[in-house]
């Protein structure tokens, strides 16, 4: 890779307890399964250079996923970024209740597509969610590190992603194609998605961005 290149790899985090179908108590201290380990350490392995930097999320399961990691290259430094996960239900909509159980709240939230609307106490609008994620995309315009690797979770990758191949979309289209990805160009535990950073400005790998732009073609759901 030429000198005046960088790479920025987005690891979702190995799956949680939640992901699993088990309750879940609270959004900030849900664990791996003993599945979401191993994938945590396979995807550790894929990493085949020393990372300048490590980003994790206040979350633990995105902690638990870095830790094989941070074990092979320890002098490798962490930073704890403002990427956890999108809080679109309010605490008493989330907390002690399954997956299965939150989707027809979060069907509601996107079909309503109102970027500034907040659930309750305890959530955010996706306004305020793509907020952070831009941010975290600007410092990382300004970072150094030629290897990067970020560990965060499915909607935070997902927003990502679609600003970096769609820049300039209006807020309304960028929350209904959010809900739309999510669907068709689902990101899956400990996968990678790579992004480039060229004279200052982040874009996705060709790989990434063209498998994701062939999803959108299509409406279908599963």
């Amino acid at each position: 890779m030429p000198d005046t290149a960088q790479e920025i790899w987005f690891i979702r985090h190995g799956e949680s307890t939640t992901n699993a179908g088990e309750i879940s108590t609270d959004k900030f201290s849900t664990p791996l399964t003993a599945l979401g380990q191993e994938q945590a350490k396979a995807a550790s392995l894929a990493v085949t250079r020393a990372p300048e930097l490590i980003v994790v999320t206040p979350y633990i399961r995105t902690h638990l996923t870095a830790k094989p990691l941070q074990e092979r290259f320890p002098e490798s430094p962490r930073e704890i970024w403002d990427l956890h996960e999108f809080s679109a239900l309010s605490d008493e909509n989330y907390s002690n209740r399954t997956w299965t159980e939150r989707i027809p709240l979060m069907q509601d939230f996107w079909e309503r597509n109102d970027p500034d609307y907040v659930d309750g106490a305890g959530a955010e609008s996706f306004s305020a969610m793509a907020g952070r994620v831009r941010a975290a995309l600007g410092r990382l315009q300004t970072r150094e590190e030629s290897f990067t690797v970020v560990f965060a979770h499915g909607y935070i990758i997902q927003t990502a992603r679609l600003i970096l191949a769609h820049p300039k979309l209006p807020e309304k289209e960028l929350m209904r194609k959010l809900a739309r990805s999510t669907r068709t160009s689902h990101i899956e535990n400990c996968a990678i998605t790579r992004v480039l950073k060229n004279a200052g400005q982040l874009s996705l790998h060709a790989e990434d961005l063209a498998n994701m732009d062939k999803e959108f073609l299509s409406d279908q759901v599963d």
